[in-house]
């Protein structure tokens, strides 16, 4: 089974090493084990500060991207929140109190969601958006600084920086974002950065900090060259999947498929592909979804139905973790050949 479902890929053997040589290091560090930094890390810190552009100065560590959501839902009475989008911040937002409006990139960006500036929080994914690898253009980033000016709080998560590059955070939002994607949920760190974040996120913080060893450990990993060797490993494979995937499509197939961003491209379906009678109206997205999902199972590959990610049309999300080119190659023709996706000729 060629798993396109978005699950990490193992680090390198010399990043494994590496990162083993930094946890030992930190755990010598005694004042780790008994001094508070309820900031974070100033190690770690400043590694994230230098390879996401951000002031060190005003970037919080934190649990996870769900705890950062966790400060927002608590201060602010509106979030509207990007659709489609990665779902797990959801039930965060609304389950601290927040009442939570579902947006498209265009409704938000024109300021149609509602809410009042000053009790709203504006929620966006970018650069590499999941699911569809959506990157704000120069002039969405110009009505992201507009609407910030204006008094709304907009995050900008940027979890997937670390696979497409970045231009840094638009003028007047925050940045969010957590290292899962570079190994899995067992990284366990999130962070936030705008002014006033560390302030306003204490109560979180409390309670939730991650171990200053454990941030110690990958402050120093990052900074003795740990994302260096995994931009030119796991980081690299991603961007050579993605191409062998999409230079298949068209050379092969003759079809043009969308550059995205990020490891995560939508495959959008074909209603008229579910064989239902015309007079029974057009299939539900569920049944669309779970149909194709089975078929591409059964052709060996296992990827995801949009609908989780709120995306607006039926289609299947597929993460390229893990995969090599010829996978992606055999990926490409079977999305090509397959009667239920919106792509073939």
């Amino acid at each position: 089974m060629i798993d396109l479902s978005g699950s990490p890929a193992p680090w390198p053997d010399e990043a494994t090493r590496l990162w083993a040589d930094r946890v030992a290091q930190a755990a010598r560090q005694a004042d780790l084990w008994t001094v508070p930094a309820p900031r974070g890390d100033e190690v770690l810190r400043e590694a994230l500060a230098d390879q996401l552009g951000l002031s060190a100065e005003q970037l919080t560590i934190t649990a996870s991207l769900r705890a950062t959501a966790l400060t927002y839902a608590r201060r602010f009475g509106h979030v509207v929140l990007e659709r489609p989008t990665y779902p797990g911040v959801l039930p965060v937002l609304a389950g601290a109190g927040a009442t939570v409006t579902r947006a498209s990139w265009d409704e938000l960006l024109k300021g149609a969601a509602g809410g009042e500036p000053g009790d709203t929080v504006l929620w966006l994914t970018s650069p590499g958006r999941n699911p569809d690898g959506r990157t704000l253009t120069d002039q969405d980033r110009r009505r992201v600084a507009e609407l910030a000016a204006e008094g709304y709080r907009v995050v900008v998560n940027e979890t997937y920086a670390w696979f497409c590059g970045h231009a840094g955070t638009p003028a007047g939002a925050d940045s969010a974002g957590t290292l899962h994607k570079l190994r899995g949920v067992g990284a366990r760190l999130g962070w936030m950065a705008g002014p006033g974040c560390f302030e306003e996120a204490f109560p979180e913080l409390l309670g939730t900090p991650p171990s200053p060893v454990w941030q110690r450990a990958w402050g120093l990993f990052l900074q003795g060259g740990g994302l260096d060797l995994l931009r030119a490993g796991l980081l690299a494979e991603v961007d050579d999947a993605k191409a062998a995937f999409r230079d298949r499509l068209a050379s092969a197939h003759g079809i043009a498929f969308p550059a995205f961003d990020g490891p995560n491209a939508l495959i959008p379906l074909a209603p008229e592909a579910a064989g239902a009678p015309p007079e029974s109206g057009p299939p539900a997205t569920e049944q669309l979804e779970e149909d194709a999902l089975a078929a591409f199972r059964e052709e060996g590959f296992e990827v995801v139905a949009a609908r989780h990610f709120d995306a607006a049309q039926p289609a299947l999300r597929a993460t390229f973790f893990g995969v090599g080119a010829a996978e992606a190659i055999r990926f490409a023709d079977a999305v090509a050949r397959s009667p239920r996706t919106a792509l073939r000729l």
